[in-house]
């Protein structure tokens, strides 16, 4: 996954965004591992989860506390609720693995969640397990197109 790495890398440096990519030695796949490994506060990790429909590749992204509701992203965009694409699908559809999967930088309609207007920078995917991008929302919403709106579930565990 070095070789996605290097894609976020660049395109944060091509495009001139505000950003920072952080290598960790321990895997962050998870919320649980960010926890664990990092100082990072729960309120400031996100998740960016991919859906698809028959036209178009959606992605969900909320505060890491959160589910991502297709029910909500559907009535949001005014379509049938998206299906949730499986990690091989998101991976063929984005260039990015689960688990190190960035909230911008590859062709998708972005659904931003209206919590995150709350914080003031969130940490995304940076490419693989082992690395995360930090970004604030301003810079994130100057890099992307973003609709936004409440697309939060249930929270998570």
């Amino acid at each position: 996954m070095q070789n996605c790495e290097e894609k976020i890398i660049n395109f944060i440096k091509n495009n001139k965004i505000r950003a920072g990519h952080i290598k960790f030695d321990n895997s962050v796949h998870s919320v649980q591992d960010v926890l664990k490994f990092t100082n990072i506060k729960l309120d400031e990790i996100s998740k960016s989860i991919v859906f698809k429909n028959d036209k178009e590749i959606i992605v969900g992204v909320v505060l890491a506390r959160y589910r991502v509701s297709s029910t909500r992203i559907g009535k949001l965009l005014n379509i049938e609720p998206p299906t949730i694409c499986d990690s091989a699908e998101a991976f063929e559809k984005t260039g990015y693995p689960v688990g190190g999967m960035p909230c911008f930088g590859y062709d998708a309609i972005f659904v931003l969640d209206d919590k995150l207007k709350e914080v003031n920078h969130i940490y995304t995917g940076g490419g693989s397990e082992f690395s995360l991008v930090k970004i604030s929302i301003d810079e994130l919403k100057r890099v992307n197109k973003f609709i936004v709106g409440n697309i939060r579930g249930n929270k998570s565990n």
